[in-house]
């Protein structure tokens, strides 16, 4: 299998959420060394890992593999756009839309 869509996928992510390398393998609890040969493809990626990835990042395994076209499984459309712009937003802006969704949580 060729893992070039897993890499480029979790390099994304780790510059996307400003994770270094040892911050994300300590998070998921496997060595730097393991996580720089994934992304470096000295080393296919164990299933383990993939699992525990793809549910750091909150995404499906087949997607992040490159093997399905769908990010989020069982989001509809709308909330699979909100979940992508949220990952982008700066930690400010994360606080405002918390902030503003914390008065939906008191209102049920």
């Amino acid at each position: 299998m060729d893992y070039t869509i897993f890499r480029e996928r979790l390099r994304h992510y780790l510059k996307t959420r400003n994770l270094s390398m040892k911050a994300l393998s300590e998070k998921l609890g496997m060595t730097p060394a393991a996580l720089s040969r994934y992304l470096s493809g000295d080393r296919s990626p164990e299933l383990s890992y993939v699992y525990k990835i793809a549910s750091y990042f909150n995404v499906s395994i087949d997607w992040l593999l490159g093997i399905n076209g769908d990010k989020y499984d069982i989001m509809p459309v709308e909330v699979q756009e909100i979940a992508d712009l949220y990952q982008m937003a700066t930690v400010q802006d994360r606080r405002v839309v918390q902030t503003v969704l914390e008065r939906y949580k008191q209102k049920k």
